[in-house]
């Protein structure tokens, strides 16, 4: 059994706005927009519609959206790089509400040109909460604008790389919700081509590269206080007993190392080096979604459980976990020959630690979702593009932390067979 996602089967401009979901028996289908709009009136009870199918679920009660900061370094001066303002465009404003969340919108250094998404509604809800007058109905449209120079793709996981190419080769620097590519090794190749063809920057905002324990273990890492890491393990739970709807139901039964960058970040994204070979595990918690032909990708697994051999020679522990009841969260631990670290506490033999907090944000950007990354990232892409310098999840550690989960898949379709993993570079 092994699964694919076929990028052509998404139409040019398919933004993360999720499709209604009605159910037959326990699986959930789809349905199409026409059909639900003209069954509106019967109510949600009538279809047996979840909120989610209806994108009116608070995102704030999706696992990971709970965990909000204000500025965390609000005590810190925040000092601009420059008085200039990057010309950002946004395209997507789906269940998750990404194209908002990132606060662009609040940024002293952006203006917000334009906003887009497929569904006119929400295209115009985008546009006021980022007080931006413009907007367009796709992301092909958008690209086209020559006053906008960098655009935040917060659309559908499976379209993310295609629409991140579409961007930079109009010219534009680009910043991606997580993962980069979609289940496809072809896309990631073709990904890596257009940014070394176009020179665009390119960041993909996986949030557990600016959580405050990843972060600093980055940090502590760089200035050599691990040593080569033994060993590091990375977590991502996400419990799934019902589903969330999504365009064309793209997350309903998907493959959950497809998903992986909220736990291969605390290797790739702590020491900026590649997984190179793989073995893993996936099982069935019970979900009728996930059972035989009752989900696009042919997927049994709600969880998947990773052994990583790392290009430093040690091993690494990495999970997608959909099955484990009502658990949620992004975590990880590392383990180096001269210290080991889980959390924000430092065990180990360096005595001069390096400065572990995050930066300082704006006074009016808030830390946000997923442990107060939100606003980090979004900070850490226009830095970026004002210094003329790679951002720190560039499109390297995001291939790296990316790849490897569908290799990690191939492998458990295998029973756990090793492979070989890519290794991207620049």
């Amino acid at each position: 059994m092994t699964q694919k996602n076929d990028p052509q089967s998404n139409p040019p401009n398919d933004e993360a706005n999720d499709i209604p979901l009605e159910r037959e028996g326990d699986t959930l289908l789809p349905t199409s927009r026409r059909s639900f709009l003209q069954s509106a009136g019967l109510g949600s009870a009538a279809l047996g519609l979840s909120a989610a199918a209806f994108g009116k679920e608070d995102p704030k009660t999706i696992q990971g959206f709970d965990e909000v900061e204000t500025n965390p370094n609000s005590s810190k001066v925040w000092e601009p790089v420059s008085d200039r303002k990057v010309r950002v465009g946004i395209v997507g404003y789906g269940v998750c509400r990404f194209g908002a969340a990132f606060s662009f919108q609040d940024h002293p250094n952006v203006e917000i040109v334009a906003v887009s998404d497929l569904f006119p509604d929400r295209c115009a809800e985008l546009a006021k909460v980022c007080r931006c007058e413009k907007t367009y109905p796709s992301l092909e449209e958008l690209v086209k604008d020559d006053s906008i120079e960098a655009v935040f793709v917060a659309t559908d996981a499976p379209s993310h790389a295609r629409h991140c190419m579409e961007v930079m080769n109009h010219g534009k620097h680009v910043a991606t919700a997580v993962p980069a590519v979609y289940g496809s090794l072809e896309d990631a190749d073709k990904l890596l081509e257009t940014v070394k063809r176009t020179g665009m920057k390119y960041m993909m905002f996986e949030t557990s590269s600016y959580r405050a324990d990843c972060y600093a273990m980055r940090q502590i890492y760089q200035a050599g206080g691990f040593g080569r890491l033994v060993y590091s393990e990375g977590e991502y739970y996400h419990y799934l007993d019902r589903q969330i709807g999504s365009y064309k139901n793209w997350r309903v039964g998907c493959v959950p190392l497809w998903y992986p960058t909220h736990s291969t970040a605390y290797y790739v994204g702590v020491t900026d080096k590649p997984f190179v070979s793989v073995s893993c595990t996936g099982s069935n918690a019970g979900f009728p979604v996930y059972q035989p032909g009752a989900n696009q990708y042919g997927n049994q697994f709600t969880d998947q459980i990773a052994l990583f051999e790392t290009a430093e020679g040690g091993a690494s522990r990495m999970l997608m976990c959909k099955g484990t009841h009502s658990k949620g969260g992004e975590t990880g631990r590392v383990f180096g020959e001269k210290g080991w670290m889980e959390g924000t506490t430092y065990h180990g033999s360096m005595e001069n630690l390096p400065n572990i907090s995050r930066p300082p944000l704006p006074p009016k950007v808030e830390g946000g979702g997923h442990g107060g990354s939100h606003g980090q990232l979004m900070n850490e892409f226009v830095l970026a593009i004002m210094e003329d310098r790679k951002p720190v999840v560039d499109v390297i550690a995001a291939l790296n932390m990316t790849v490897c989960g569908i290799i990690a898949n191939e492998s458990a379709l295998k029973d756990g067979e090793r492979l070989k993993v890519p290794q991207y570079t620049l």
